[in-house]
């Protein structure tokens, strides 16, 4: 929204429009086109290498048992007790 509202602002500057406009209406258009640009990437491009990343992290649950050890299948491989041994009398 607010890059919507500062293209609009510096679109008669981009134009050419007013006194000296031939001066300052390349400094409007890399403003433009620099906003235009940085809010296409913060709208599509940021949200799809998040994702990306996303999808390539394991994700585990966190659990909220103090007696559940850190990873259940390695302290299980390796000889420790898991919470459903514990309660099996194991």
């Amino acid at each position: 929204m607010t890059s919507l509202a500062m293209m609009a602002g510096m679109l008669p500057m981009a134009l050419g429009l007013g006194e000296s406009g031939e001066q300052t209406a390349p400094l409007g258009r890399a403003v433009v086109g620099g906003l235009a640009v940085a809010t296409l990437a913060t709208l599509l491009v940021l949200p799809s290498v998040f994702a990306l990343i996303q999808s390539r992290s394991h994700r585990r649950s966190a659990s909220l048992d103090p007696d559940d050890p850190p990873n259940r299948n390695a302290a299980a491989g390796a000889g420790g007790t898991s919470t459903e041994q514990k309660k099996e009398g194991a």
